[in-house]
């Protein structure tokens, strides 16, 4: 989401990285902080498979891009 004044965006809900705010089309969006550390020790996924999943696997199409 962001706000508009005179057609330029000056603020928008995206943090340090777009991860962070509203879910998007292939970004989780704001998240519990444990869930990275719980996927790791029930799924075995290192850092680099849980940032794929919250940045390109998961948001409003990400159930659609897993079946």
């Amino acid at each position: 989401m962001a706000a508009i004044e005179f057609g330029r965006s000056i603020e928008t809900s995206m943090g340090m990285t777009p991860l962070e705010g509203l879910v998007m089309g292939t970004r989780s969006g704001d998240i519990d902080p444990g869930i990275p550390a719980y996927l790791h020790q029930k799924t075995g996924m290192n850092t680099e498979e849980i940032d794929a999943l919250l940045n390109r696997d998961s948001g409003t199409e990400g159930p659609e891009r897993c079946r």
